[in-house]
């Protein structure tokens, strides 16, 4: 969450300043704390450990077989040293320095959602000892209703498709539903609003298929997300 929601206090976010016991409200605004989770990240171990080794990591907002996506389009993949490099260079170097505190939120007995913040929070503290991630488990209402007021620092959750075209996973992702959670600033918002518009209003596949490739590259180039997997079920 770009610019979490801090009325009338919030657990999640520590001492909410970035001292070592919690995190600004706007931690995640900085690029280079949004890559460094990214490469704290291992698909590997998640794709055969949670879904035993029957899934793809994908590239971006979309699904393998959508129009416009590219198998071997833009993606992170998990580095240690390349972690290290961001974090060094988030909040000009005040991250590296004196570490974070946060909560990561999942809806409790969904195993796979919890071990998803497990591999985070396992890769983090081996970068640095400083960098502590708190894992909480809530039930589902109270999970819903803090992900959709973004006060969860990071929330784990998915998305199946109602309508099978990229617009219904672009528009959720990228301007909509997620995005509005996530509190994307208004210039970066806009940016991504024309080009889906576009998208969508596009009259040949080719040209949704660019544009939607296009957007994956935002995603990437602004690392909005960890973007996990799809089962191959």
């Amino acid at each position: 969450v770009f610019n979490i929601n801090t009325d009338g206090g919030n657990p999640y976010i520590g001492s909410g300043q970035l001292d070592g016991n919690g995190i600004p409200a706007d931690f995640f605004s900085d690029i280079h704390v949004r890559k460094a989770f990214n490469y704290c990240f291992d698909w590997d171990a998640y794709i055969q450990d949670a879904l035993a080794g029957e899934a793809v990591q994908v590239s971006g907002y979309a699904i393998p077989g959508m129009l416009g996506y590219d198998q071997n389009g833009p993606m992170y993949h998990f580095d240690m040293d390349k972690c290290a490099e961001e974090m060094a260079l988030a909040w000009d170097g005040k991250v590296a320095e004196v570490g974070f505190r946060l909560q990561i939120g999942y809806n409790t007995g969904n195993v796979t959602r919890q071990t998803i913040a497990q591999i985070l929070q396992n890769n983090l503290s081996a970068v640095d000892e400083k960098y502590q991630v708190e894992i909480i488990g809530l039930p589902w209402p109270s999970f819903l209703a803090a992900y959709r007021a973004s006060r969860l620092p990071i929330a784990v959750s998915g998305w199946a498709e109602d309508l099978h075209d990229p617009h219904n996973w672009a528009q959720p992702f990228l301007v909509g539903t997620y995005a509005s959670r996530q509190v994307l600033p208004d210039d970066l918002l806009a940016e991504f609003e024309a080009k889906v518009s576009a998208a969508v209003a596009a009259t040949s596949d080719d040209e949704r298929a660019k544009l939607y490739q296009e957007l994956t590259q935002m995603d990437y180039d602004n690392a909005l997300a960890i973007r996990l997997a799809v089962a191959t079920g």
